[in-house]
């Protein structure tokens, strides 16, 4: 059977110490040395998912007009195509705003 530490650390209710925030400065409590505050962490991530979009939409339109173009008119290769081109989509997304993300910071 553990037993509880008889002096917890002052930070033991979740908040942590507090650090200042890497973009704008306030001291901010629970996070780690040179992160973000929530805030900048919402504009941050607001700003990689437009970017994100920009790069998806702009990889998808040409994808989806070759496979417009390139399949045969049978209706389960449409359907096929159309599902790649989705799932590229959803892809180009994730991995656009995750690098963006980290270029961003």
């Amino acid at each position: 059977m553990l037993l509880r530490p008889s002096s917890p650390a002052p930070w033991s209710s979740g908040l942590g110490p507090k650090h200042p925030c890497a973009k704008c400065g306030t001291d901010t409590p629970g996070i780690a040395i040179g992160g973000l505050c929530p805030s900048c962490s919402r504009l941050l991530e607001r700003r990689a998912s437009k970017i994100a979009r920009l790069v998806a939409i702009g990889t998808t339109v040409p994808l989806a007009v070759y496979v417009a173009l390139s399949l045969p008119v049978e209706r389960t290769a449409r359907v096929v195509g159309a599902a790649s081109v989705l799932l590229w989509y959803t892809l180009t997304f994730v991995i656009a705003k995750r690098v963006t993300m980290e270029w961003l910071r």
